[in-house]
């Protein structure tokens, strides 16, 4: 079922490559802290709160927010850690794991701002991919594309 999951996690939608790794990372790392049956749970309850998985990634702070909301409804299996204690390691985890991925070291004391890091590590993966793309022969094109990234044009050119 996790694997399955999974991939239903990132399909729809026009995702690119640096969102469906940050989903995947969400997805893991809650499925190992908190167990399959109640990311399920978790999940349900922000589809039926109309929050579609792939709108994570623009905004993070919904996601984690009424991931907060929903683990204080049930504080009585975590005495020891608050829900906001909980989702703030989770938190830091996700962009543990990221910063990881991406080489970068990641040195920071105390909490951390979670849609701060998504926007450092979304501009250093797409510098990356910059580039990767002009050094495959992408050149200039792959320049341009990247400085307009919704149509790869600049505006006025047909």
């Amino acid at each position: 079922m996790g694997r399955h999951q999974r991939q239903n996690l990132t399909s729809g939608g026009s995702l690119d490559e640096f969102d469906k790794m940050l989903l995947e990372v969400i997805d893991e790392t809650l499925r190992y802290s908190l167990g399959e049956k109640t990311v399920k749970i978790f999940y349900d309850y922000l589809r039926r709160k109309g929050f579609p998985l792939t709108s994570v990634p623009q905004n993070p702070e919904f996601f984690f927010n009424e991931l907060r909301n929903v683990l204080e409804v049930d504080g009585q299996k975590f005495h020891t850690v608050s829900a906001l204690g909980i989702v703030s390691l989770l938190e830091r985890t996700i962009i543990e794991i990221m910063c990881k991925k991406f080489g970068i070291k990641f040195e920071e004391k105390g909490p951390v701002s979670f849609s701060e890091w998504v926007d450092k590590l979304r501009e250093t993966y797409l510098s990356k991919f910059l580039k990767l793309k002009v050094l495959e022969g992408g050149g200039e094109e792959a320049e341009e594309k990247s400085k307009y990234p919704i149509s790869g044009r600049r505006p006025g050119h047909m």
